[in-house]
């Protein structure tokens, strides 16, 4: 239970009189105050030096101080508190006898002299004066605060009282009311509360009026919701719904007030009050009008989308197949006819897996002998259609570049001059990574020219996998930087055994759950596990193992393998 205390009548327990009758009292020399009471002999008693100082205000006033539920202090005329309940304690953090050494200006936040002067001014004609401020706590921390100020006479002497109530919750209750009220002036959904009739009653908001074409709340209080509905059967439905419990929601062709027709996503449910009961209806209107009136066009607009996107889906799976067409549909037949030469065969095999219906990787086998062959892999930026107009425009240089030069880096010097004057128009930087090696038999060398893209894994005769060796003269940039770029090549060997493995970083960018990619590393120990397989079933465990590793049969880039081995005449007549 909450009691507040008035000054009336904590001064009339500071007077109250000791049980047994009124409370007499005779001046004597010395200045001592003896009760006489009836029936009294007169006697004066003088108490004990030890006896304790009387509190002040006595000890009920003092029981019945420390009893209020807000924070009270005692204080002079000046505001030096004299005293403090226990809730004060509480409310400031501290003990009561720091807060007796302070004025009490000084737990109030911003508080000046002129306060106190203000408040006996108005206690003159005034039993109490009500203030609210901030008060600092001693942490530094503050809390909102009603102070109650009155005239309190304790002893003969005058002194304020300072009833200290924290209103935090309150605070807070009103900004959130307030704030609550704010959203729903500043609405775009049209919100009122009708009656259990449905009636618009109690509120109507800015964008209500404004749907129903209506001036103000008064006006919209003559008016019935259902008066504003096209199908005036449905107020029988949403009431029945409303009055069972349930939200009514859905769509509703609407007439404003002038009779313009509107259309409007509403919902409406039932108002209840603290004991369940239904009070009335809070109505929720959107205006759906221009969406409505869009439907139709966008209905329109899919239709034809739809279109087109047969047609776009038909000319991309038609450049699919024309990319199909552009890997090599068989390998040549590559074998050593010089007695000289270390006798076998090249073998090849190939993964492809574009990310889209097209892609930006692609591969060629330019036969340039009987036992020579130059091998050349390409992976354009990007992927998707653009790619795949480079990839084809590519494929055309090859094949008119290698009746020009056999030569590793001198066919990539051509290729990127001719590469780069067609794509120099264009509005984007269009380039491509590339490899160029020619594997010859007779001469036992691997000639090796590369435009910055990943250098091929090798599987050595022993079974060591590693990445090629390509020294810095070989290492030129992408297809189409730079126009006047020369490219070098270098040579290695070309045992029989060796196998060598060209990709695309479609294959090595792969990444799992925790974006960790597949990477070099992940190529090499998968590629150790089955370095003595067949291409073929090297690259498909390859490609499994990027899988395992992404969690994801896709990847997002497009994924391109090409494998060659040398196969010697003492590994076996037949090919994988």
């Amino acid at each position: 239970m909450r009691i507040d205390i008035t000054p009336a009548m904590l001064e009339q327990l500071q007077q109250a009189p000791e049980p047994g009758g009124v409370r007499l009292v005779k001046r004597v020399p010395g200045g001592l105050n003896v009760p006489q009471r009836p029936g009294s002999t007169g006697v004066i008693r003088i108490p004990a030096a030890a006896t304790a100082a009387r509190p002040q205000g006595g000890e009920d006033f003092q029981l019945l101080l420390q009893s209020i539920y807000d924070a009270v202090f005692i204080t002079d005329p000046q505001g030096d508190i004299t005293g403090a309940n226990a809730r004060a304690e509480q409310f400031l953090g501290t003990t009561r006898a720091e807060l007796c050494k302070k004025n009490v200006l000084d737990w109030l936040c911003g508080a000046e002299r002129s306060l106190l002067d203000t408040i006996m001014g108005s206690l003159q004609s005034n039993r109490f004066v009500l203030i609210q401020a901030f008060c600092q706590r001693a942490d530094g921390s503050m809390f909102p605060a009603e102070i109650s100020v009155n005239r309190l006479p304790l002893s003969g002497k005058l002194h304020l009282s300072f009833f200290i109530r924290d209103i935090t919750i309150r605070k807070e209750t009103e900004e959130r009311l307030k704030t609550g009220y704010t959203a729903l002036e500043n609405s775009g959904s049209g919100i009122a509360v009708a009656d259990v009739e449905g009636a618009l009653a109690g509120y109507v908001n800015p964008a209500m009026l404004t749907l129903l074409g209506l001036e103000n709340a008064e006006e919209a209080y003559s008016y019935n919701f259902s008066h504003f509905l096209k199908q005036k059967e449905l107020a029988t439905e949403m009431l029945s719904a409303i009055r069972a419990g349930d939200i009514w929601v859905g769509e509703l062709e609407m007439q404003r007030k002038d009779g313009a027709t509107f259309f409007a996503q509403a919902s409406l449910e039932p108002n209840l009050n603290p004991d369940g009961a239904m009070t009335g209806i809070v109505i929720s209107l959107l205006d759906v009008t221009p969406q409505r009136q869009a439907q139709q066009q966008l209905e329109l607009y899919a239709s034809q989308l739809r279109q087109k996107n047969a047609e776009m889906e038909a000319d991309l799976r038609m450049a699919r197949d024309l990319q199909y067409a552009f890997l090599p549909a068989s390998y040549p037949d590559i074998r050593t006819a010089d007695a000289a030469a270390a006798p076998g065969r090249l073998d090849f095999a190939h993964v492809y897996h574009p990310s889209g219906l097209v892609g930006g990787d692609f591969f060629d086998i330019l036969q340039v002998s009987a036992h020579q062959v130059l091998v050349f892999v390409c992976d354009v930026m990007g992927h998707g259609a653009r790619a795949a107009l480079v990839v084809a425009t590519i494929r055309g240089l090859l094949e008119q570049i290698a009746q020009e030069t056999h030569e590793p880096g001198e066919f990539m010097t051509r290729l990127n001059a001719a590469y780069s004057k067609i794509f120099s128009g264009a509005n984007e930087l269009m380039f491509a990574t590339a490899c160029c090696v020619s594997f010859d038999l007779e001469s036992g060398r691997i000639l090796h020219a590369n435009a910055g893209h990943p250098l091929p894994m090798v599987i050595d005769p022993d079974g060591t996998v590693r990445g090629a060796r390509v020294t810095e003269e070989a290492l030129g940039p992408a297809l189409g930087l730079f126009g006047d770029a020369v490219y070098g090549q270098v040579a290695n060997e070309l045992p029989p055994g060796k196998r060598m493995v060209f990709y695309t970083d479609g294959l090595t960018e792969a990444r799992n759950d925790k974006q960790d990619e597949f990477e070099v590393e992940g190529m090499q120990t998968a590629m150790k596990q089955t370095a003595a397989e067949p291409l073929s079933d090297m690259l498909e465990a390859l490609v499994s193992a990027a899988v395992e590793f992404s969690g994801t049969p896709t990847f997002e880039d497009d994924v391109c393998l090409l494998a060659v081995g040398f196969v010697g005449q003492d590994e076996g007549k037949t090919g994988d």
